[in-house]
């Protein structure tokens, strides 16, 4: 990418090979003194970051063909978000996206959570910014799309079982979900959620029990964002999404994969 950084552990400029490379883009219209601040909190991760400002340069480095593990996006909340690139990525990829946002409001995170983001966390004031939270959700995120640790190298996702109940297939293998043979595009999120539903087919998840798998944090008021993933792998996976016959909701609980007959 034209312009682009690479800061590596040290704070240097060099890249190392077997560490995962993520793409840190600042999109608000009037940019303050903190750009770049969020590349300089993982600066010390053991991760390769790459930074812009520029749509084009984040899709063509994710369609670049090197490895790219992840997406942060900044953004300026509901004024000057991220909607349309979010929207972009999830046409053709299911790599981890991550919004910071000025004005990380409730519609603001129903919004980016419908267009594909995986998580979203507020910035508001960078003086008072949650950094340690940030350098653990990214971690977090890494550790399941390339199932690695920070520091040790890059490895493909443990080999596993084949799920299948009725028309859907997990293979866990290949983090891969099909309905009726055919391949449906997930996110890692949407991923885990179904996997987890299909390790537990018939039974109930409570939403604790989802968020707490999949994101791998602490469950605090996190039914929205549960329940919005949840519509979406329905709208890919269901054939009626309005009368859903594989994931069904157990109200005030959770949810559960219903058997297929």
């Amino acid at each position: 990418m034209s312009g682009s950084i690479l800061i590596s552990s040290g704070g240097g400029l060099t890249r190392t090979e077997n560490r995962p490379n993520i793409i840190i883009s600042d999109i608000r219209k009037a940019p303050g003194d903190e750009k770049n601040d969020l590349a300089r909190l993982l600066a010390r991760e053991e991760i390769n970051v790459c930074c812009t400002d520029s749509e084009a340069e984040i899709l063509s480095g994710i369609c670049s063909g090197e490895d790219r593990h992840m997406v942060i996006i900044r953004d300026g909340g509901l004024a000057a978000p991220a909607f349309d690139i979010i929207e972009s990525i999830r046409k053709f990829s299911d790599i981890p996206l991550l919004t910071v946002s000025d004005d990380c409001s409730e519609i603001y995170r129903i919004m980016a959570l419908s267009k594909g983001a995986d998580a979203c966390m507020s910035a508001g004031d960078m003086h008072h910014f949650e950094s340690f939270e940030f350098k653990a959700r990214v971690v977090s995120m890494l550790r399941r799309y390339v199932g690695m640790n920070p520091g040790t190298p890059i490895k493909k996702p443990l080999l596993g079982d084949t799920l299948i109940n009725g028309e859907l297939t997990v293979d866990r293998r290949r983090r891969e979900v099909y309905s009726g043979g055919v391949r449906i595009r997930m996110t890692s999120i949407e991923y885990g959620i179904i996997e987890y539903l299909m390790e537990n087919c018939g039974d109930v998840c409570t939403v604790e029990d989802i968020y707490r798998r999949v994101w791998q944090d602490t469950p605090y008021c996190v039914r929205k964002t549960v329940v919005e993933h949840i519509r979406r792998i329905r709208s890919k996976i269901e054939p009626d999404p309005h009368n859903p016959c594989y994931i069904k909701v157990v109200f005030g609980i959770g949810y559960k994969m219903e058997k297929a007959g």
